[in-house]
C-alpha cells in the first residue's frame, strides 16, 4: 500500500566520508546519518506514483555550499542535529513538485539538510565550521 511521496537526494560517497569523518573527530552524535543518509527534497503524505512524476532537469552531481550544523527544533522528534546548507537546486525542485502535483507538505518553507541526529538532551556540543562543500550524486524516489 503507497502511503506518501518522498523524494531525496544522497551524499556521494566522499561527501559521506568526510561527514562521518567530522562527526568523529567532534564526537557529534551522527547515528540517524549513519542509518540512513540523505536530503529530502519533498516529503509529502499524498501519494503520486513515483513512475508518473517527472522532475525538472537536474545536473549531478548536486552542489550545497555554505554547509553548517545547526538544532532544530520539531514536534515529532524533539531536538534534531541537522546540517544545512544552500541548495538552489534542491529548493526550485522542491517547488516544482509541489505546485506541478499540488502536493501537500509539513513545511511551507524549504531548508535543506541532512538529519544527523534525532532527539538530542544536551546541545551543548561543540559544534564545528564544516570546510567543505556538499555533493550529492543520486536521486532516490519511493511511495513507502
Amino acid at each position: 500500500m503507497k502511503t506518501r511521496t518522498n523524494i531525496k537526494i544522497i551524499p556521494s560517497p566522499e561527501t559521506y566520508s568526510k561527514i562521518c569523518q567530522l562527526a568523529g573527530d567532534y564526537h557529534l552524535p551522527h547515528q540517524d546519518f549513519l542509518i540512513s543518509p540523505h536530503c529530502t527534497v519533498l516529503y509529502s503524505r499524498d501519494v503520486v506514483d513515483v513512475q508518473n512524476i517527472t522532475l525538472p532537469t537536474l545536473s549531478f552531481p548536486l552542489k550545497g555550499q555554505n554547509a553548517r550544523f545547526e538544532f532544530f527544533e520539531t514536534k515529532e522528534d524533539g531536538t534534531v542535529l541537522v546540517i544545512e546548507f544552500d541548495c538552489e537546486t534542491a529548493e526550485n525542485c522542491f517547488k516544482y513538485l509541489k505546485r506541478k502535483y499540488n502536493l501537500t507538505t509539513r513545511y511551507d518553507n524549504y531548508r535543506a539538510h541532512i538529519t544527523l541526529q534525532k532527539n538530542i538532551k544536551d546541545k551543548s556540543i561543540t559544534l564545528p565550521e564544516i570546510p567543505f562543500d556538499l555533493l550529492f550524486d543520486k536521486l532516490e524516489m519511493d511511495n513507502g
